[in-house]
């Protein structure tokens, strides 16, 4: 439990429920997965895959259907008993964009001050 602790405090901004689809590639392997937790920089999915820790994943992802589907780089960084968890990386501004609305939009995220 306190682990847990520990890495929700060192994120930049708290994860939001969700409940979506999402496939993950892995190399040549394609595995369907369940969004669980989201944020502007990462992603909770289920179910857990041990073996991917440190390695870098390829995430396809519709946040607001009928927008397009997201392709996103990431790696895995942790796994939970209910889960993995990914961290996006290199995420150009034409991505981030939709990532950072969808959070906000439910009141979550990092917002700047004028």
């Amino acid at each position: 439990m306190e682990a847990a602790l520990r890495k929700n405090q060192r994120r930049r901004v708290p994860r939001i429920p969700v409940d979506f689809p999402v496939t993950l590639t892995w190399g040549r392997k394609r595995i369907r997965c369940r969004a669980r937790e989201f944020s502007e920089f990462g992603i909770l999915l289920t179910p857990p895959q041990k073996e991917l820790v440190g390695e870098n994943i390829q995430l396809d992802l519709t946040l607001e259907p009928p927008s397009p589907a997201l392709s996103l780089s990431g790696v895995v960084v942790y796994a939970v008993d209910k889960g993995i968890g990914v961290r996006f990386e290199n995420v150009s501004p034409d991505q981030q964009a939709p990532l950072k609305n969808y959070v906000q939009a439910r009141g979550i995220g990092i917002v700047k001050a004028n």
